[in-house]
């Protein structure tokens, strides 16, 4: 009635055209005060929605479980690390909650290598949106900082189950808390070592690099520093020692595999 008129309705007593001018100006007003929630939630939806578009060629991994800053931050600094000779790798991060303003910066400095979906990882659908099947790997971060540590490993192990469903073939790399969980992961049909499925038990981790380090004091600082990518320069103002030992952290492990020459 505001655009067209009244059509072949319309009122003959001034009461009834009062009141329809009134009601046009309250609903006019109405919609124009919803206006900024309906375009925020637009644009929220596309923001984070959407399927994984990557090049044609370009590998890709996907990432999820418990995306935090401090999580995602220390994966992008090892995993992304310019000592590593194969870094063209896509890091897709698939998490049901909008990513706050800190981490979302943290996606902004890495916007070439690092993409982020909201979604589910047991919804078929979403898994189809970051294409997991074409996926090298598949990653479940674990919450080391959870209250409850078996029921943070239940949830971890069915997002596993939620990814072997969807396609069985996918590598996956999970981290649990309680080594006695590791068991469960056994009972899933598609899960297969030889293929590269495999746990990371923190607690497990953890205890070993404690007892070694009582057979060899300083076993777990030098594992620390071989297994993690860091990169310092040496000082002239530092001690010798300091130097020295910054050298030392630089250095890393790697695993490579030999021709049939050296057998």
């Amino acid at each position: 009635m505001s655009t067209v008129g009244y059509g072949d309705v319309y009122c003959h007593t001034v009461f009834g055209r009062t009141f329809l001018v009134f009601f046009l100006l309250v609903g006019l007003a109405i919609f124009a005060s919803c206006i900024p929630e309906i375009i925020d939630l637009v644009g929220t939806r596309s923001k984070y929605g959407g399927t994984l578009k990557n090049e044609r060629g370009r590998r890709h991994i996907v990432v999820c479980g418990h995306i935090t800053y401090e999580s995602v931050s220390h994966f992008l600094k090892d995993f992304l690390h310019e000592d590593r000779e194969d870094v063209d790798v896509e890091v897709v991060f698939l998490h049901r909650k909008p990513p706050d303003l800190e981490l979302e910066g943290l996606f902004k400095r890495h916007f070439t290598t690092v993409e982020f979906f909201q979604g589910s990882i047991m919804s078929p659908i979403d898994l189809q949106r970051v294409k997991v099947h074409e996926a090298d790997a598949c990653l479940v971060l674990a919450n080391k900082y959870c209250q409850d540590p078996d029921a943070e490993d239940a949830a971890n192990i069915m997002r596993v189950i939620s990814i072997k469903n969807y396609s069985d073939d996918i590598r996956v790399i999970i981290q649990l808390m309680q080594y006695h969980n590791k068991a469960y992961l056994l009972n899933i049909p598609s899960w297969d070592w030889k293929r590269g499925d495999d746990v990371i038990c923190l607690a497990e981790l953890k205890l070993g690099f404690i007892a070694q380090s009582c057979l060899a004091p300083g076993f777990s600082t030098m594992m620390a520093n071989l297994f993690a990518m860091r990169s310092y320069k040496t000082s002239p103002d530092m001690q010798a020692w300091q130097n020295d030992y910054l050298c030392g952290t630089g250095c890393e492990m790697y695993t490579e595999t030999l021709s049939p020459s050296f057998v």
